[in-house]
């Protein structure tokens, strides 16, 4: 089997090769930068848009974030900073004081068709004594879940692709996190572009009514399971330490030249059991779903929306849809 598509690790990190419109070759366009200026359309004051990266097995000092060029002085001019969602459960999920299983819902959205059916237990579903003993300790220890066994394997291996982006989160402090501990730290007011419980639907939370396939015998579901915990591996973070130095040049092209060369050489095959369905965000749904929640904010006073770097860029990115309403966004150099 091949491992699961390069994609579930790149959706936490910065913008994808396909969403990117600029021509790095311009000059005047050449590496803008994650800091971008809103003004214009009838706004009294500026705002900002703040590209941030999330994680992926890095852990961003105060330093690396406001060092970039502006950073400080944006956040001294504005009221109130928006994040993509409720940035204290990623606190907690940092700091270790709660379970991916729990950072994910998997204690609450749990239906019908997603518990094991009475009587079968998951130690005869395996081969081996030690294929169960691997797939016991990863979800009691790295899930979290010390109940898993009332859910079918099916249930788990659907949450892995979101597990390997919550994975970024845990013990690492994301862009967003220094971020957000320095605006507390300053008196300024939080936002957030969405609840916590549609964020995590986004990041990759089966949706219910797909999840389950009654079809596929519980054994075969063990089985899919086994191998899918196999490609959690330190080798899967690799390519994001690329994505972070690019990230931290303050480097679109280059992010982009990273991201487009890992992309050319990742075999996306949508008929490989292994692929969930669930591992790339819908960047241009939630965009659409934001924009109205950041205008309405900006028009009430200066303010900054910090969010994943490549919700800001390409067609469907941000700035692209904030332009097209009017409003004049350019990079802060």
């Amino acid at each position: 089997m091949k491992k699961m598509s390069l994609p579930i690790i790149l959706a936490v990190a910065a913008i994808t090769a396909t969403s990117y419109t600029y021509n790095c070759s311009d000059s005047k366009t050449d590496n803008p930068g994650w800091l971008w200026e809103i003004s214009g359309n009838g706004l009294a004051q500026k705002s900002y848009l703040f590209g941030t990266c999330h994680g992926g097995g890095h852990s961003f000092t105060h330093e690396e974030i406001f060092g970039f060029e502006g950073v400080d002085e944006a956040l001294s001019n504005v009221k109130t900073v928006y994040f993509e969602t409720d940035l204290t459960v990623a606190n907690r999920l940092a700091a270790k004081e709660m379970s991916i299983a729990e950072y994910l819902g998997c204690d609450k959205d749990t239906e019908k068709e997603d518990l094991m059916p009475e009587g079968v237990t998951y130690e005869s579903l395996f081969d081996s004594v030690a294929q169960y003993q691997e797939v016991h300790q990863f979800l009691s220890q790295k899930m979290g879940d010390a109940e898993y066994w009332k859910k079918t394997p099916y249930y788990w291996f659907n949450h892995l692709s979101a597990y390997n982006l919550a994975k970024g989160y845990y013990g690492n402090r994301a862009a967003d996190v220094v971020l957000y501990q320095e605006a507390v730290k300053r008196g300024i007011e939080i936002g957030q572009l969405e609840s916590t419980e549609q964020h995590a639907q986004w990041m990759g939370r089966p949706n219910n009514k797909q999840r389950q396939r009654p079809d596929i015998p519980l054994k075969f579901q063990a089985t899919i399971l086994y191998i899918g915990i196999h490609n959690d591996n330190d080798q899967m973070l690799e390519p994001m330490k690329e994505i972070q130095a690019a990230y931290l040049e303050n480097d679109t092209c280059s992010l982009h030249d990273v991201l487009e060369n890992q992309a050319k050489n990742d075999e996306l095959n949508s008929a490989n059991p292994l692929n969930s369905g669930n591992s790339i965000f819908p960047v241009q749904s939630m965009n659409q779903a934001w924009c109205p929640v950041i205008e309405q904010n900006i028009a009430k006073g200066p303010c900054m929306v910090a969010v994943g770097a490549r919700h800001l860029l390409g067609n469907d990115g941000l700035i692209a849809m904030l332009r097209r309403k009017g409003y004049t966004v350019e990079a802060v150099k």
